[in-house]
């Protein structure tokens, strides 16, 4: 069936055999269609000509099966709107959102970001050198940082989700999996539905378990999982069956190869406890790690994070001065001291 041009949609074509997908020339709310870049869970994104400003754009447009779930289109529209919300150098920019429920169609067109993600990389050159891992881990530090002081958890930082050209300016995409730290919730699609959120091999144990207990440190774990990845060609832990690799990340301490270089391994291990409260807490920290590491020194906890942790309360007695005509008592107060 062929799909007619100007935006008489829904334009979705479907071969036998085939998803449904966009032929080239297809115009969408004013955009063009080239060619098929890629396809997540949520949507699939093409490269698009924006007619209006005759530029480039990747067009992210939400699976015609998700049509079928409100809440699914409503979390599409949240992830526009996460997206549109940040505005960051290593962040990808969102330009304009579009819906049209008559037609079934939603749509939101980002900036093109020619260059290849770190996975692709990876499986076309192997592990990288330790400069370039670092130089694209700090950008994306920076990048979560930001998003973290806005309240955000982006929850799905992975090599896939990490793009970098040819000048090695790196930009974190897909804001799928974004979480407002002030909702208290998570997907709207998720329902009571045992569900995973993020990608088992880079998500933080406290996610695993439960994707509600995100936090900024959730992706901390996850960025530096896929440092690990970067330096040593494969993730943290591995297991035959998700659960296996749940298990092993919650339980097993982090093996170092020899071409993790020993410097990168005290941040790896700050960015890859076990624990929340043992791990660096923010995109931020990282960036200060990693710059502490750049001058020669040992990557630490933040100091307001190490004097958060306090001894049991302990009892102390105090006399009380004794008021006009009163006899003088004794008050016991619980005092906390800090390890």
């Amino acid at each position: 069936m062929d799909v007619p041009d100007g935006p008489l949609i829904p334009p979705w074509y479907t071969i036998p055999g085939m998803s449904e997908h966009l032929k080239p020339g297809s115009v969408v709310f004013g955009y063009v269609i080239e060619r098929l870049l890629g396809r997540g869970g949520m949507g699939t994104v093409y490269l698009a000509r924006q007619q209006s400003l005759n530029r480039a754009v990747a067009l992210k447009i939400l699976h015609p099966h998700q049509l079928r779930n409100p809440a699914a289109v409503e979390d599409f529209l949240r992830e526009a709107r996460a997206t549109a919300r940040l505005n960051h150098q290593h962040l990808v920019t969102c330009h304009d959102a579009q819906a049209d429920p008559d037609k079934q169609l939603y749509c939101y067109s980002m900036e093109y970001i020619p260059g290849l993600t770190v996975a692709a990389t990876m499986q076309a050159e192997g592990p990288m050198k330790r400069s370039m891992a670092l130089h694209i881990t700090y950008q994306i530090a920076s990048a979560l940082g930001y998003a973290h002081q806005h309240s955000l958890v982006h929850r799905d930082v992975k090599p896939d989700n990490i793009m970098v050209n040819k000048n090695g300016v790196a930009k974190l995409l897909d804001l799928g999996l974004v979480r407002d730290r002030l909702d208290g919730v998570g997907s709207t699609s998720a329902g009571k539905k045992l569900m995973i959120v993020g990608t088992p091999e880079f998500s933080a144990p406290e996610q695993s378990r439960n994707p509600r207990l995100a936090t900024p440190a959730s992706d901390v774990y996850s960025l530096g999982a896929t440092l690990y990845y970067m330096l040593s060609g494969r993730p943290p832990h591995t297991g035959e069956t998700i659960i296996d690799l749940i298990v092993r990340a919650a339980t097993e301490q982090v093996y170092f190869p020899e071409s993790i270089p020993v410097d990168c391994r005290d941040l790896l291990l700050l960015m890859l406890a076990r624990s929340p409260d043992e791990r660096l807490p923010h995109g931020a920290a990282v960036v200060a790690a990693l710059e502490a590491l750049a001058q020669g020194r040992a990557p630490k906890l933040p100091e307001k994070r190490l004097q958060t942790e306090t001894s049991p309360a302990e009892d102390m007695v105090e006399d009380e001065p004794a008021g006009s005509g009163a006899s003088q008592r004794r008050r016991v107060r619980r005092v906390r001291r800090h390890r």
